[in-house]
């Protein structure tokens, strides 16, 4: 049997894993109707602000590894949404694309995120609006200063409990 948590009680972990999920949910659905995966949000919407990137660049703009973009591009590429081409100066490297179809894309995309956007933000004023994003960012910043190798913490805690 769950056990039901006062508002209060809910960590943060637990907010950010049901915020995730209830909106990866609905972009999955609004963007499996338009044809795309949501992991392709970024990566349309990064093309359409710089042209004829390389995958490594891409890759480095994400914040992902270059299979992953590698992966991305030859789906991408199969549905008509991106192109790809040699380097004019450099023929090892190829520079990668929105097609006409990947510019469509982009609008319906970016249409959706804004429709999006206003469902999200509904009932908080300018002020709450700018506190939060204030709050979203000094999260990140946190989450980005955890430690990678907590092992010797685990380990000190549980030997403190003990």
């Amino acid at each position: 049997m769950k056990t039901v948590k006062e508002p209060e009680e809910t960590g943060f972990q637990d907010l950010f894993v049901q915020l995730n999920r209830a909106y990866a949910s609905k972009c999955f659905h609004q963007m499996s109707v338009l044809g795309i995966h949501p992991g392709q949000i970024p990566f349309i919407m990064l093309l359409s602000q710089h042209e004829d990137m390389s995958q490594k660049e891409i890759a480095e703009e994400l914040q992902v590894k270059p299979p992953t973009v590698n992966v991305m591009v030859q789906r991408m590429e199969k549905s008509g949404i991106i192109g790809r081409k040699h380097d004019q100066e450099d023929q090892r490297v190829t520079r990668v694309f929105l097609t006409e179809k990947g510019q469509e894309m982009k609008k319906l995309v970016a249409r959706q995120v804004e429709k999006n956007e206003t469902y999200v933000q509904k009932g908080f004023t300018d002020t709450e609006k700018c506190l939060f994003r204030r709050f979203m960012e000094q999260i990140i910043e946190n989450i980005y200063n955890i430690p990678e190798d907590t092992q010797g913490e685990i380990m000190e805690k549980g030997e403190a409990d003990n």
